[in-house]
């Protein structure tokens, strides 16, 4: 049996992944999947969230040894997560079958005005600084990351239900954007042991 371990990205959740564990799992009917939070997110979210991604990869690591769920991995991983997954291949290898990164901006394949769009950067910074209402922060992430025109109701409710059952706190999404904002992946593939 092989395990696929879902990771998501700043601020996000095992929550955020909505339908889509369900599809994989009628894809892969045989495999384990795990849906991982990073510290600071989701069941973790009572945890400060390390300042680096290669914390965050260490963290990871040991929430697996600790539910005893052991290698090899494959890693399935948006965002800042693939950075996560990026720099968990690099650190161990020998755990890691593969990496599926989706949506990631990582230095230095991307550049910053890819990574982050200077005309977004206003929104991103009023909403995080002085939005409180959730439907509002949700709604301005949907618009800020989805090309769909139309608002996707039901993803707005679950997204905004998440927020409030586990809270992420501001010094943790700061963390998670320090982090996010100084990783720089290896040029090279991890050569697996």
């Amino acid at each position: 049996m092989s395990t696929w371990i879902l990771l998501r990205g700043l601020t996000r959740e095992a929550a955020h992944w909505g339908a889509f564990p369900g599809r994989l799992a009628e894809a892969l009917p045989e495999a384990r999947l795990v849906m991982l939070d990073l510290p600071g997110n989701g069941e973790r979210h009572g945890e400060h969230s390390p300042w680096s991604v290669a914390a965050m990869a260490e963290a990871c690591r040991a929430e697996l040894r600790r539910r005893g769920i052991a290698p090899p991995y494959h890693l399935l991983a948006m965002s800042l997560g693939a950075m996560v997954a990026t720099d968990w291949a690099r650190q161990a290898p020998g755990e890691v079958a593969s990496c599926v990164l989706i949506n990631t901006s990582m230095r230095p394949f991307s550049p910053f005005y890819r990574r982050l769009r200077p005309r977004n950067v206003g929104r991103l910074l009023s909403v995080a600084l002085f939005t409180r209402d959730p439907l509002a922060i949700e709604t301005a992430v949907w618009r800020l990351t989805s090309n769909r025109s139309r608002l996707d109701g039901a993803t707005l409710a679950l997204w905004v239900a998440a927020r409030a059952a586990r809270p992420v706190v501001r010094a943790n999404a700061l963390r998670q954007l320090v982090a996010a904002a100084h990783y720089r992946a290896p040029l090279s593939a991890p050569v697996s042991r």
